[in-house]
This record gives C-alpha cells, structure tokens and sequence, in this order.
C-alpha cells in the first residue's frame, strides 16, 4: 500500500506480505480487501498519533518536527523512495473506495488535533494553534510526496526550515 497505492496492491500481496491464510483474512474482514484496507488505515493513523502525542508531551514542538522528519528521511531512504505514507495511499484510492478515503480524512484530522492541541498548550490562541496543526500535517504530507517524486528529502529540509520560522515566529517552539 505505502509504495504502489490502495488500488494497485492486491490481496495476494498482502497475504503473501502477512503470511497470512486467505480465510482468515475474510473471516476478520468480510467485505474484503476495501474493509481490510479501512482498518490499516485507521490502525496505522491510532498508532501515529499516540506517537506523535507521547512525543509533544516530552518534547519541544521544534524536536518533535525534527523527530519525525528523520524518520520519515529514513523510511524513504530505506525504500530507495518507494514507500511513501499510507495514509496519503488511502487518501488516493478510487472513487469508489470512500469508506478508505473517509478513514485517511479521520486519520489527517486526528493527527492534526493531536498538534494542535500541543500548539495551544503553549499558550497559542486555540483557533490558531488547530490551524497550525492541520498546516504542519499538510505541509509534511506534501514534502513526504515531493520527496518520492524527486528522489530527494530536500522537501522535508525545506517543510522543516518554514515550520521551524513559523512556530517560533507564533512563539509555540
């Protein structure tokens, strides 16, 4: 899913992947592949966000953005730029997956929250702070993108440098 998308990974490959047995996956999942695909992502975006709350709860604003930009600049450097987030792989799936896509939108605004409201602990403006939230989300997502595309983690340099201004210049470093 994080390297050729929710359409194109089959559910062979994902058997194959989990060393699972075929019936069991329609046994957990009796819609199949769409309702499997549903709760990865949900599954994927529930861990990400206690991650990224365990990490505002100890850390700087600015340490955590650096955490996960290293990660990130890790996970694609690992994949040789292939495995990108599969979140934004569900947010992509077809039109008629929307039970998937619905799940990715959940996922983005749950983590969005999550930053937002370390932003306004520090005494930011509530409104602001979820604003800053949602554009920390996209502004990474965009650069994890750009970064595949171009076989390059310069994006996540740059996400990183416009952040690091913006959430000192908000006073919520």
């Amino acid at each position: 899913m994080r390297e050729y998308g929710v359409h194109a990974t089959g559910l062979s490959d994902l058997l194959k992947r989990s060393n699972t047995a075929r019936g069991s996956i329609y046994q957990h999942f009796p819609a199949g592949k769409a309702e499997l695909m549903e709760q990865a992502t949900l599954e994927a975006g529930r861990i990400i966000a206690a991650r990224i709350e365990e990490l505002t709860q100890v850390l700087p604003a600015e340490a955590v953005i650096d955490a996960f930009i290293d990660g990130w600049k890790q996970n694609l450097t690992d994949s040789s730029f292939a495995a990108g987030c599969p979140i934004v792989a569900a947010a992509q799936a077809a039109p008629d997956a929307l039970a998937i896509r619905e799940a990715s939108a959940k996922v983005f605004a749950d983590w969005a929250r999550v930053i937002g409201r370390s932003i306004e602990s520090k005494g930011i403006d509530a409104a602001v702070a979820a604003s800053l939230g949602s554009f920390i989300v996209s502004s990474l997502e965009g650069a994890i993108i750009q970064c595949r595309s171009a076989r390059s983690l310069q994006p996540l340099d740059d996400a990183k440098t416009g952040l690091m201004l913006l959430l000192r210049r908000e006073g919520a470093d």
